[in-house]
């Protein structure tokens, strides 16, 4: 598998609208596409989606809340 720098259990936050969090849930690698994440709302809908792990890591589109390890969080 290719590495990633994204983990299960980072956290991220839609950039605008609304400020619910979202954990990833897996790293999913398709033979032909780029990387994608799967991400699960926190609280509430608990709904699911899959992106690209391009379009999580564009700061214009989503924004890290906490990396899986990390110390503290990045608010």
């Amino acid at each position: 598998m290719t590495k990633s720098p994204v983990q299960p259990n980072d956290i991220f936050q839609k950039a605008s609208g609304l400020t619910s969090k979202w954990i990833v849930d897996r790293v999913i690698e398709f033979p032909d596409l780029p990387l994608h994440v799967r991400l699960i709302e926190q609280g509430g809908n608990e709904r699911t989606v899959t992106v690209a792990l391009s379009t999580l890591l564009d700061p214009r589109q989503w924004r890290v809340i906490k990396m899986a390890g990390a110390a503290a969080d990045a608010e």
